[in-house]
This record gives structure tokens, sequence and C-alpha cells, in this order.
């Protein structure tokens, strides 16, 4: 299995339809890139095991994990909003088949985390997507 964090990237940068493109990265802002940008980063991950063995060690899991995806932009707060939409399109237009080991996805949340004290602020938002996988 594959860094989850690499299909969601993937599925959003090849289903990304807006009139502008976007910096896309994992884990952080890439602080010399260009707006807007959008990082996926990985929060936490749950494994449960799968049935009953007699060697636990051996036996195969089900992991729950949860991811967010932020998307930046600078000083317009409608870029944001419009950027916000696209990504819950493309996630939840795949959510029974993201591919990349993915078998199912979830966009759960979102909540606003702008920086207003800068100048020009930065718009930005977070959305908690949750993943499920075998390994």
């Amino acid at each position: 299995m594959t860094d989850p964090k690499l299909p969601l990237l993937e599925l959003l940068e090849g289903g990304w339809s807006l009139g502008y493109e976007a910096t896309y990265s994992a884990d952080w802002l890439q602080e010399k890139a260009e707006f807007p940008q959008v990082v996926v980063s990985h929060v936490m991950t749950a494994p449960r095991p799968i049935g009953f063995s007699e060697d636990p060690a051996a036996a195969q899991r089900r992991f729950e994990a949860v991811y967010f995806v932020d998307v930046w932009a600078k000083g317009d707060a409608d870029q944001r909003w419009e950027m916000l939409g696209e990504v819950d399109r493309i996630l939840h237009s795949k959510c029974n088949s993201p591919g990349g080991g993915l078998e199912y996805l979830e966009v759960s949340a979102w909540r606003d985390l702008d920086e207003g004290n800068l100048r020009p602020p930065l718009f930005r938002s977070q959305t908690r997507v949750e993943v499920l996988y075998y390994g």
C-alpha cells in the first residue's frame, strides 16, 4: 500500500476543473509556491483486525484513516469557497471507487481557518476526509 495521501492528491489534481490551477502538496503549505494551494495531510489511522486468526501478527487488517485537505487562497475569499466546493465535488464523486489502494472515502466535515491578520489575508478552509483501506 502506498501512502494514502498520494492517491488523494492524484484524485484532486486529476479531477480539477476550475479555470485556474492550484499548487498541490503533502503535509504543509509551500511557502515559495504561488497561490492558490491544496495541501493533503495525515491526521490519524486506526487499524482493526479482520476476523479471527491464530497468529494476530499475520492477520489482515482494515485501516480507517482521517486526512485533512486544506485549500488556501491569498486575498480572495470567493476563490477559497470555489476551491472548497471543487475538493468536495471531486472526492464525493469518487467515494465508492477512489483507486490507489483505497476502498472508500468520504468528506465528513470542513471548517474555516482564515488568517485575516495578514495583508493580504490568507483564506483557508480545511476539509476532513475519512478513508478506508486494507493491508
